[in-house]
């Protein structure tokens, strides 16, 4: 594989990766759905209402931005995407945390 496929692949990668995650989105609203629908009996449509109006969304969403895309220039580079990874970690410790200790105290209370 030379240079210049290798670039053409990671072109079309980051064309349809968006989509493919949409894609799984909405099979586990399907998904939750049908396991809802298998304990419950009831099955809910206004989640399957809602991953379906979600997916239309997001997916209106990619195609205007793609369209309006016209460079090659990434969107983010390696200082954002290591601030936002940070930021995730300290605040999934942080709500960690707080839902142990306040979960603790609600229930040696009770």
């Amino acid at each position: 594989m030379s240079i210049k496929d290798r670039e053409v692949s990671v072109q079309q990668l980051t064309k349809w990766v968006p989509y493919y995650l949409i894609t799984c989105t909405f099979l586990g609203a399907v998904l939750g759905s049908f396991l809802i629908y298998y304990f419950q009996g009831e099955f809910p449509y206004e989640v399957l209402t809602a991953g379906l109006v979600a997916t239309l969304f997001l997916t209106v969403i990619e195609v205007i931005k793609q369209k309006k895309k016209k460079n090659n220039i990434p969107d983010a580079d390696e200082r954002v995407i290591k601030n936002i990874s940070r930021f995730f970690a300290y605040t999934s410790h942080i709500l960690t945390s707080n839902f142990i200790y306040f979960s603790r105290s609600f229930y040696t209370f009770r």
